[in-house]
């Protein structure tokens, strides 16, 4: 089989023709695709473990109780992967004729996505180096950009407690050093939708944007309060996620789409934080992250 081999002057290999090989096959801004209504407990003596038992919020209750979904789509998809920089939790994919739909929580039309593929003779262009694999499929082509992953980086551990009953695990956070912040997500040009998030940054080198890509993801249970005393608590399901930020990245915890959503007990006195627990403690996922300089954007 042909073979090329390029290196660097100090000797480190750049590409080789006979790896299979990732290019970047789509990047820009993520776009507003639909919202999920959350789940509510029919209530009365049924069994909660049942998923017939939980119904959508009806259409008369707050846009509050709807996870905004936002994402992509990619044409002719084949194993692809994707690098955020900003916000966003993977809830997964739909396909719609030859398109591939990626869906997220907690992104907004801030959020880049940086897609990667199997490198594909699909694109135009001149001045090209191709090479292809036995079975006559391509390795390398080098009117796309590679992908080049710089760094790896584990999730910190959570802390607090990870218990599921009673009383509220207060303190609990998805990982060391995590900041809880309340934000609101554009789901129209007239109405947002507030959401809390468990972010903790992960420094890499100041002044260089990156992009992330988290391989696997956990889930955890969000407790969180109402503002008016006595305060009604809101319990239900997150997601995790990992995105790029100027001199590193950013691990977070954020709401599932289309959640079940309870309130079991009321709280008076002083409200307590958010708290994050159920999260699994025996893994850590590992985020792998690229440098956005040098790669078109938007590109398609």
């Amino acid at each position: 089989m042909a073979q090329l081999v390029a290196k660097r002057q100090d000797g480190t290999l750049l590409f080789d023709t006979n790896n299979i090989t990732y290019g970047l096959v789509k990047s820009g801004y993520m776009t507003f695709i639909e919202t999920w209504r959350r789940r509510q407990f029919k209530g009365g003596n049924v069994d909660p473990n049942w998923g017939g038992n939980w119904t959508e919020s009806t259409v008369s209750q707050s846009v509050a109780f709807s996870d905004v979904i936002y994402g992509f789509a990619v044409v002719n998809a084949k194993s692809p992967i994707v690098f955020l920089t900003g916000s966003g939790c993977l809830q997964g994919t739909k396909i719609i004729g030859n398109s591939m739909v990626f869906l997220y929580t907690n992104a907004s039309a801030n959020t880049k996505f940086y897609c990667f593929d199997l490198m594909q003779d699909a694109f135009v262009g001149r001045g090209y180096l191709k090479a292809r694999k036995p079975d006559s499929s391509m390795s390398f082509n080098s009117l796309q950009p590679p992908l080049n992953i710089v760094s790896a980086i584990q999730a910190p551990p959570p802390i607090g407690t990870q218990a599921t009953q009673y009383p509220i695990p207060v303190g609990s956070k998805p990982y060391a050093g995590a900041v809880f912040a309340r934000e609101q997500i554009q789901t129209g040009p007239n109405f947002q939708v507030n959401i809390y998030t468990a972010r903790v940054t992960m420094s890499i080198r100041p002044g260089i944007e990156y992009a992330a890509y988290l391989p696997w993801s956990r889930g955890c249970q969000i407790w969180v309060y109402g503002s008016n005393e006595p305060y009604n608590t809101f319990r239900y399901g997150g997601s995790e996620g990992c995105g790029g930020i100027v001199g590193g990245i950013q691990f977070m915890f954020g709401p599932a789409g289309g959640t079940p959503e309870d309130h079991p007990m009321v709280v008076t006195g002083t409200p307590m934080p958010p708290s994050f627990s159920q999260v699994a403690t025996d893994r850590l996922p590992t985020a792998l992250a690229i440098e956005t300089s040098g790669l078109p954007f938007p590109f398609n």
